[in-house]
């Protein structure tokens, strides 16, 4: 931090200095525009994102130690905002390479291969940030992981195994809608235009919203866990009873849906009174969890308490969002 003194130019503008290390950084020159955006008593100052270029990365594969961590790679460029990406295929060995940065396009949204030589493949990230706003895919991610649960419960009710396994294959799309998000806060925290472009209000709620996205990408994960132990637990055996968790996920729905509403529409008191139904989930699962000892299947009762605690995780994520929105419903002063 250095101060910086405000002079008068013409008797009615006030001017002050750049810092000089910063003016370099960002390549500005004279004549070029910068974007300045008024926060309660602070000024925003930023280089014009329309005038920003394109973000070219290049990576040679003999320098990345497997084809595991070159999708690690990609990964991470794309989440800090590269718009090209080129991988120089320069090992001969290169084909479980070339197959992993095919693997990378099941992961991550927009990205179009543009380029695919013996020799080099190049990605491009196509996405318009006025098409897909970070609020609106935070809701699809919550549609989808609520469509998971509720069919989870259905699963569980009549013993559909293959809807179990629909469940299981919706995960992916969550990994998607993450990455994208992630992806989204990261270029709002740099540049307020963006930010607001995305429908984000302020820059420090990117914070919050990075907690959420996580969470959303963690309950999705959970209720797979849940389900392919559902589909093992099955094939042990058929008959089990499990009406207790069928409840405990139902509750799970509404608690899940509560601590969401109470995020979007900033309301405090409903976020409070998740927390209290959090306390009959808590008391549920510690009665279903004594009923376990009751089981003489072994191995039966390890995937049933694997899918107990699973459910607790999703209870305890569901707390995390409405801390969120706690937080964000607090008015700063």
């Amino acid at each position: 931090m250095e101060a910086r003194k405000v002079y008068v130019s013409g008797g009615s503008t006030f001017v002050i200095s750049l810092p000089k290390k910063w003016v370099r950084k960002t390549n500005l020159k004279p004549g070029d525009s910068l974007v300045v955006t008024e926060h309660g008593s602070s000024l925003l100052i930023e280089t014009s994102v329309i005038e920003k270029e394109s973000r070219t990365k290049e990576i040679r594969i003999s320098q990345i130690t497997s084809s595991e961590a070159l999708e690690r790679t990609l990964i991470a460029f794309y989440l800090v905002g590269y718009d090209t990406i080129k991988i120089k295929l320069d090992r001969k060995d290169h084909l479980a390479y070339r197959e992993s940065i095919r693997n990378i396009m099941d992961y991550l949204i927009g990205v179009e291969i543009v380029e695919d030589t013996n020799e080099a493949m190049t990605l491009e990230i196509m996405l318009d940030y006025k098409r897909m706003s970070t609020l609106q895919i935070l809701q699809r991610m919550f549609s989808i992981d609520r469509s998971m649960l509720l069919d989870l419960g259905k699963a569980l009710k009549t013993m559909d195994i293959g809807l179990a396994k629909d469940v299981i294959v919706r995960e992916k799309e969550i990994d998607r809608l993450y990455f994208l998000v992630v992806r989204q806060l990261k270029s709002a925290v740099e540049y307020q235009q963006i930010a607001e472009k995305l429908g984000i209000e302020s820059q420090r709620d990117c914070l919050g919203y990075r907690i959420v996205v996580k969470v959303l990408e963690r309950i999705a994960d959970h209720i797979e866990n849940i389900a392919k132990n559902y589909i093992r637990l099955y094939e042990v055996q058929k008959e089990t009873q499990l009406n207790d968790y069928i409840d405990l996920n139902n509750n799970l729905v509404v608690t899940f849906e509560k601590a969401i509403q109470s995020l979007f529409t900033r309301n405090g008191e409903m976020a409070e009174s998740v927390f209290r139904e959090l306390k009959k989930v808590e008391k549920s699962q510690s009665d279903i969890s004594k009923g376990l000892f009751k089981i003489e299947d072994i191995q039966s009762a390890i995937l049933m308490k694997a899918m107990l605690d699973s459910l607790g995780r999703i209870a305890s994520y569901s707390g995390d969002i409405a801390e969120v929105a706690i937080n964000m419903s607090t008015e700063t002063s």
